[in-house]
């Protein structure tokens, strides 16, 4: 192998190794988990490719030093034998010079009458005087192939790609395509979105009503996929609670009566005992630490708050635990905004600042990326955060924790989920920084 040859074939290796080793970094690294997903064969394929890239490699630089099968057959000074050999049994006399018969125009004592082939002695004309040092102007069945003594062929005419074809300015050219783009993203690239790119994926161009992913993150839905019948309303299990709490009443068998008679009256006591009772009822103290009757809870039709409790991890300070597409979510469902109107929640999601109904600059909006695919199709899934009066200073992108009040304001054609801050904190990113 020639040594331009071996220099092309180590780049092509050098690529391979390069694009494996990018693939198996990501997934070694855990770089990858803000590109694809957890779930389907996303992650696994993008190390089996890295592996598969890398074994190539080093199947192409092992074997480097191998005979090109269908090629060496062309390098005739490789091939091992003289093309200046003379033509045994095919002409029958010797070709170790070059000329072609009667093209001299000289008599050389004898005639030559026949084919190439068909004599049977020797041309040799040394003695002749002249030069002979012209081609063989051999015929068709002399030998098949060309009898010039220097074949000048080589590799270099039987090209197998893009490297081997081009002239060195394209082979750099192609190099520098294949590799500087891949590894300056492997290495430079953020794992995360820029402030502007979130804001022109649509940060502030909500849409409530959005039905695209509620299967995922409503919590009405959440409340029917969890298997359990719906949770009894307050009044349903107040009265419950009291009946059980109550002991068994006495009655008399003639209070019963019998089967297939209506039930007879209790006795009336005698005036003068019920009088002597009431008098004693209303001389007696009523007994102290008594709670108060339970008051009678609206029923939310099929979600309750107890559904809300059963599904939705709570705080230590009883704080319900949401992500903000959840949030986001409520503000199309209106049986869920009676539940969790007043709730106090808490999320974690990153922050920047709000530029829409915020003219006192009360507010803050902050926003998780939900993922379908991969990172490209990502988009921002946003609440506002208003505080009541001037909003704190963060940078741009931070991580923050937020508890406060949820509610409910109608603007302009949507009805927006608003947090109404007690507690605002920066905080760390979550191990996932993309919902998926």
């Amino acid at each position: 192998m020639s040594g331009t040859r071996t220099l092309v074939h180590l780049l092509s290796v050098a690529m391979l190794f390069l694009w494996g080793g990018v693939l198996l970094y990501f997934y070694i690294s855990g770089r990858l988990t803000n590109y694809l997903p957890p779930d389907g064969i996303f992650r696994p394929m993008v190390l089996v490719s890295g592996i598969g890239l890398a074994v190539l490699g080093l199947f192409n630089l092992l074997t480097m030093g191998a005979e090109d099968a269908g090629c060496e057959g062309h390098d005739h000074k490789d091939c091992g034998h003289d093309h200046g050999h003379k033509h045994g049994e095919s002409c029958g006399h010797d070709h170790s010079h070059d000329h072609k018969h009667g093209a001299c125009g000289h008599d050389h004592g004898h005639e030559h009458a026949h084919e190439h082939g068909t004599c049977d002695h020797d041309h040799d004309h040394k003695d002749c005087g002249h030069d002979h040092s012209h081609d063989h102007a051999k015929k068709a069945g002399c030998c098949g192939h060309d009898h010039g003594h220097h074949h000048a062929l080589s590799h270099e005419g039987h090209a197998h790609g893009i490297l081997d074809e081009s002239s060195w300015p394209g082979r750099i050219a192609v190099l520098i395509i294949l590799a500087a783009p891949l590894s300056w993203a492997a290495l430079s690239t953020p794992d995360r979105y820029s402030s502007n790119a979130i804001v022109n994926k649509g940060l502030y161009d909500p849409n409530y009503t959005d039905t695209s992913r509620a299967e995922q993150f409503s919590l009405q839905n959440k409340a029917k996929n969890t298997g359990k019948p719906v949770a009894a309303t307050t009044t349903e299990k107040a009265t419950t609670e009291k009946v059980a709490d109550q002991p068994p009443a006495m009655v008399s068998p003639q209070t019963l009566g019998t089967v297939g008679e209506p039930a007879k009256p209790a006795a009336t006591p005698p005036p003068g005992v019920a009088a002597a009772s009431a008098a004693a009822a209303e001389t007696k103290t009523p007994p102290k630490n008594i709670p108060p009757p339970a008051q009678a809870s609206k029923s939310y039709g099929t979600f309750t708050l107890e559904d809300l409790k059963k599904q939705v991890p709570q705080s230590k300070e009883g704080n319900f635990i949401l992500e903000v597409p959840e949030l986001y979510y409520t503000g199309g469902d209106v049986e869920v905004q009676k539940v969790l109107t007043g709730q106090m929640v808490e999320t974690v999601a990153q922050v920047l600042p709000e530029k829409v109904n915020n003219a006192d600059g009360h507010r803050l909006r902050i926003f998780r990326m939900l993922v379908q695919c991969c990172a490209a199709d990502a988009r921002p899934y946003s609440v506002p955060v208003d505080f009541g009066k001037k909003a704190p200073d963060f940078k741009d992108m931070t991580w923050v924790k937020v508890v406060g009040k949820m509610g409910y304001k109608k603007e302009g054609t949507q009805t927006v989920p608003i947090i109404e801050a007690t507690k605002v904190e920066e905080t760390t990113a979550p191990d996932n920084a993309m919902i998926y």
